[in-house]
């Protein structure tokens, strides 16, 4: 039941429930290259938002938008515009929904840095859903990915930050997933990049993870000069993945501040 209602988690789902996304993250724990956070109305994809809104803010601002979506809401997320786990404006939030919807889906999309260390309080939320990023398997792929990491209060670059975030992706995903969240791996294909790898991440996520959704690169930041893989690319990439994990197909890559019937945007 929790995975046919979650419009991000079910194929089918998605063009028949929405979702609610609260942009309460203000801080990201690390810098990908593909990533500009950015405050604006009209750019459609993650880490844009029109304003980071405050926890005492979230049952007047879901109430409004409730009112407005015709479709039955099944998740209330959080997927930035930084990094949730980072921020504890997140778990205040949380814990607001928890009370206030106990019957909606909580899901939050994260890195993955923090997500063993966090668990506890995920689970106390009672977090049904959970997205981590992972885009390598390995760490000097992941050094090309990422620029810095923020780990326990120091910076760190080059493979040693590959090494630390693979690490803690892979162990976090792990716990999360015997903690009893339901787990879905996200992973932007970048070509030239991580482009010979997407099916050995399928490959290493199998065991632990629901479904994989695999996104094509949004040419930005340090990124801004590499091209967007083709759609015959990504689905190559579905099928050789597919082969390990089942994919899901119709990610639109919202905006932090996304609501609605994501299918039918």
């Amino acid at each position: 039941m929790q995975v046919c209602r979650h419009p991000c988690y079910s194929n089918k789902a998605h063009f028949k429930y929405a979702r609610i996304h609260l942009p309460v993250a203000r801080q990201c724990n690390i810098q990908c290259n593909y990533c500009t956070r950015k405050y604006c109305a009209n750019e459609n994809r993650p880490g844009v938002t029109n304003r980071v809104i405050e926890p005492h803010e979230v049952v007047e601002y879901i109430d409004d938008i409730l009112s407005k979506i015709p479709a039955e809401t099944t998740t209330i997320g959080i997927a930035g515009p930084g990094e949730p786990l980072y921020n504890d404006e997140t778990f205040e939030t949380l814990r607001i929904v928890y009370e206030q919807y106990p019957d909606i889906f909580r899901c939050v999309a994260s890195n993955g840095l923090l997500v063993e260390e966090k668990l506890d309080e995920l689970v106390e939320c009672d977090v049904t859903h959970l997205t981590i990023t992972i885009n390598a398997v390995n760490p000097v792929t992941a050094s090309r990915i990422y620029s810095w990491i923020n780990h326990n209060g120091r910076i760190y670059r080059g493979i040693e930050a590959g090494e630390i975030i693979l690490e803690r992706q892979f162990s976090g995903l792990r716990e999360a997933v015997e903690a009893g969240i339901l787990v879905k791996v996200n992973t932007v294909y970048i070509p030239g990049i991580n482009d010979g790898e997407i099916a050995d991440i399928a490959r290493a996520v199998s065991d632990h993870a629901y479904i994989m959704n695999i996104m094509p690169l949004i040419p930005l930041g340090k990124f801004s000069g590499i091209r967007e893989p083709t759609k015959q690319e990504i689905a190559a990439a579905r099928m050789n993945a597919s082969h390990h994990i089942r994919q899901f197909y119709h990610c639109v890559q919202c905006r932090a501040d996304a609501y609605g019937v994501p299918g039918c945007r």
